[in-house]
C-alpha cells in the first residue's frame, strides 16, 4: 500500500471515530438508524406531565397525569384527549407517577401537587370501577423548608423494597428541591403513608439538586437513591437505619455563563445540580452506570459515569457525551434498535427553562451505543420542544415513547402543551 493510500485511510478511520466517540462536537448525522413517527395526540396537555397509566395496551384508553388536569385518550385511533377530571385545586402538578399503589391490578397515579400558601400535597388517584372520576387519597402534606409554596416537588419514583421477604411499596421524592424523602405505603393505603426522610440535600451541597432514579448501585441487592449529583445508600434496615450519601459528579459545582436578563442567583444557586436522570448497564459488564443531563441550561452537558471499582466510596469516570445541549429536561435510556445494547435519547425543551431566553430549533437526539461505552449522536426530530418523556415497550422492536411538546405560553398561569406520541421503530 502506497504512502499516499496508507495517509487517506488514516483520514478516514479518523473521521469516522471523530463522528462515533465524540458527539460534542455539534456534528449531526443526518440518517439516524431508527424511525420516528410524531403524532399530535392531545392539545389540552399542561406542564409537568407525569407518567400514564395504559389500559389494555394500545387498545387504550390512555390515562395521563398533565398538570393540574387528568387527561383519557386513545393512542391506536390518535385521537384527541378528553379530560377526566377537571383542573384540581392548587397552581399546578410538580411531578407524577404510576404504579399500583392498592394490589388491585390496576396502575394508580402518584401526584405531587402546590397549594398556594399550603406547601405541597403528595396524593394518589384510585380510578373508580365503570365512572370516569377518580378518587383523591391524601398521602402527606410537605411544607417547604424555605415556606415557598412554588418549589413543591419536582420528581416522584415508585420506590419498593424486599425486607425480610415481604414487599413493601412506596415513593421516593425530592420535595423542594432540598429534601429527599421515602413514603411507605400504609396497611390501608387510604390512610396518610409512613414519611421516612433519608436526607437533607442542602447539608451535602448548596445548590439545588433535582432528578431521582432507583438502582442497585452498592450491589447489596438493595435499591439505592439518585437524585441531583449524589446518590443515596440504602442501608440493611431502611426503617431506623442510617443512608450513606456519596457524589458521583461535580456538576452541581458548574459556574453558569451569564445570560441577559438572567439574574445571578437564578444562575449560581438554582440550575446547578438540576439533572435528569437515568441509571442502567451500558457496557453489559453487570455493573450499572448513571446518566445524567443537565436539564434547564443552555450549553448543557450529557454525560455517562461509570465506576470502575465496585467499593461504593470510589470514583466514578464521567463520559461526556455532549455539552452543547439547551435545557435537556428529557432523557430515556432505551434499546431502540434492538441489538442487545441500551441506547440513551435526549430532548430539548422549547420554553428554556426557568428565565432562560426560548430555543427557536429544539431536538430530539439519540446516543447510539456503538459498545465499550463509545455512542454516535443522531438528530431524530427538530422543531419540537420536549418537557417530559417516557418509554413503553409493546414488543420487540417497537417502542412508543409519548412526550409533553413544552409548548409554553407563558409561566404558570398560562401553561400551554401539546401532548405527542413518538413510534420509535428499529424498522426503516
Amino acid at each position: 500500500m502506497s504512502t499516499n493510500n496508507i495517509l487517506i485511510l488514516f483520514v478516514m478511520l479518523f473521521f469516522i471515530s471523530a463522528t462515533c466517540n465524540n458527539p460534542s462536537t455539534g456534528r449531526k448525522t443526518t440518517e439516524p438508524p431508527v424511525r420516528v413517527e410524531p403524532v399530535l395526540i392531545s392539545q389540552l396537555g399542561k406542564e409537568h406531565f407525569g407518567n400514564a397509566v395504559y389500559r389494555n395496551g394500545l387498545s387504550g384508553p390512555v390515562i395521563a397525569i398533565s398538570g393540574n388536569r387528568i387527561l383519557e385518550f386513545s393512542i391506536s385511533q390518535y385521537a384527541t384527549g378528553s379530560e377526566v377530571v377537571p383542573p384540581t385545586t392548587g397552581r399546578y402538578c410538580n411531578g407524577a407517577c404510576s404504579f399500583d399503589v392498592n394490589n388491585d391490578g390496576i396502575d394508580e397515579m402518584v401526584v405531587g401537587r402546590t397549594v398556594e400558601n399550603n406547601g405541597t400535597n403528595l396524593i394518589w388517584y384510585e380510578e373508580v370501577a365503570g365512572q370516569r372520576h377518580w378518587k383523591e387519597h391524601l398521602i402527606a402534606n410537605v411544607k417547604t423548608m424555605e415556606g415557598d409554596a412554588e418549589k413543591g416537588f419536582h420528581d416522584i419514583i415508585p420506590y419498593e423494597l424486599n425486607i425480610s421477604g415481604t414487599k413493601v411499596k412506596g415513593v421516593a421524592v425530592v420535595t423542594s428541591r432540598k429534601r429527599l424523602y421515602w413514603f411507605q405505603i400504609n396497611e390501608d393505603p387510604a390512610e396518610p403513608w409512613k414519611e421516612h426522610l433519608i436526607y437533607d440535600l442542602s447539608k451535602f451541597t448548596g445548590n439545588v439538586q433535582s432528578g431521582l432514579v432507583s438502582g442497585d448501585l452498592s450491589g447489596d441487592g438493595k435499591p439505592d437513591l439518585i437524585c441531583g449529583n449524589l446518590w443515596a445508600e440504602c442501608p440493611d434496615d431502611p426503617f431506623t437505619g442510617q443512608w450513606k450519601v456519596h457524589r458521583y459528579s461535580n456538576w452541581d459545582q458548574r459556574t453558569i455563563p451569564d445570560y441577559p436578563g438572567v439574574p445571578a442567583w437564578v444562575r449560581n444557586e438554582r440550575f446547578g445540580g438540576m439533572n435528569q436522570l437515568e441509571v442502567g448497564d451500558l457496557n453489559n459488564d453487570g455493573e450499572p452506570e448513571i446518566i445524567a443531563a443537565e436539564a434547564e441550561i443552555p450549553d448543557a452537558r450529557l454525560g455517562v459515569f461509570h465506576r470502575v471499582a465496585k467499593d461504593t466510596a470510589a470514583a466514578w469516570n464521567e463520559i461526556l457525551l455532549d455539552s452543547a445541549l439547551y435545557c435537556p429536561h428529557s432523557l430515556v435510556a432505551a434499546d431502540v434498535n434492538s441489538d442487545g445494547m441500551t441506547d440513551i435519547i435526549a430532548g430539548e425543551m422549547a420554553a428554556g427553562g426557568w428565565m432562560f431566553p426560548r430555543n427557536p430549533n429544539p431536538s430530539l437526539y439519540l446516543y447510539l451505543n456503538l459498545g465499550n461505552l463509545n455512542f454516535s449522536r443522531h438528530v431524530l426530530h427538530e422543531g419540537w420542544g420536549v418537557h417530559m418523556m417516557q418509554k413503553t415497550l409493546f414488543q420487540p422492536g417497537d417502542r412508543l415513547f409519548i412526550f409533553a411538546a413544552d409548548e409554553i405560553q407563558s409561566w404558570y398561569e398560562d401553561m400551554n402543551t401539546n401532548l405527542v406520541g413518538w413510534y420509535v421503530s428499529s424498522q426503516k
